[in-house]
């Protein structure tokens, strides 16, 4: 429910975006993209796209978009379409769309559930079959570092003083790149293909050889179990998935009473 109703924020706030481009009274000091006088600036660029991470066919896209977008916004004009009673009926809809999801989206936001680790298991043992994996899985330690030499003297620290031990160890090493503690991971998705391999002839508790990639990563790994295809992992293993899955059907009740209580407080009245 979270899910569609951010892609309806998403759907209604882009090209609304656009119905109010066109409108800026002035040229700007910089911009990204013009078209006759509707400017995009670099201030609304970045709101749509995230500049320092986003790729630059992603940027290229994005700026595509909001060209065509802009082409046919100011040919709508022209027509007279914006004017419409239709077209108005339209933008009153959506805004009634967006304002009731953003409403929602808040209520959801500032009440999330604290749960308690006893809740989370009897969830999970009420819905233990629905925790079944489709793919073969390894629950496994994982860090990776951007230094060969730390990850050999990573992996000797694991031996010696365990996971958490190597790890405090560390933690404020500065060719530490990631870490993952306790974590199940579908075969699919383990990378490279190399470590899958290694994966699959560890037995429990058994460390990893350090493992180069082709991103300049070394990675260590402690592989605590293997669960094989439509198996179901011990509570321990999915407790993360136990955790998101048990919050977001408290969250949806939470939901359906709020609405529930604005119906109470509101004189509502249906003649059809």
């Amino acid at each position: 429910m979270l899910l569609s109703r951010n892609r309806i924020i998403e759907g209604i706030i882009f090209p609304l975006f656009f119905f109010g481009a066109c409108t800026q009274p002035e040229k700007p000091d910089s911009y990204v993209a013009r078209v006759n006088n509707s400017y995009l600036t670099e201030t609304e660029f970045n709101e749509l796209v995230d500049s320092q991470t986003a790729s630059e066919k992603t940027k290229t896209l994005v700026i595509k978009n909001w060209v065509k977008q802009e082409i046919l916004l100011q040919e709508a004009i022209k027509k007279g379409i914006t004017e419409s009673k239709e077209f108005k009926r339209t933008v009153e809809n959506s805004r009634r769309q967006l304002a009731s999801s953003l409403v929602l989206q808040d209520f959801a936001t500032s009440s999330q559930p604290v749960v308690t680790n006893e809740e989370l298991l009897n969830y999970y043992n009420e819905n233990k079959s629905s925790f079944r994996i489709p793919f073969s899985a390894f629950y496994l330690n994982r860090i990776n570092f951007s230094d060969r030499e730390a990850a050999v003297m990573f992996r000797t620290e694991l031996m010696i003083n365990g996971w958490k031990g190597a790890l405090n160890k560390f933690s404020n090493d500065l060719s530490l790149v990631n870490s993952e503690s306790s974590v199940l991971i579908s075969e699919q998705n383990i990378y490279p293909i190399r470590l899958l391999r290694i994966l699959e002839g560890l037995y429990p508790l058994e460390i990893s050889i350090v493992i180069p990639d082709e991103r300049g990563y070394y990675t260590v790994v402690q592989l605590l179990e293997k669960y094989s295809a439509q198996s179901i992992p011990p509570f321990e293993a999915v407790k993360v998935e136990v955790e998101r899955r048990y919050k977001a059907a408290l969250t949806e009740l939470a939901l359906e009473n709020y609405i529930n209580d604005l119906y109470s407080l509101s004189e509502i009245e249906i003649n059809k």
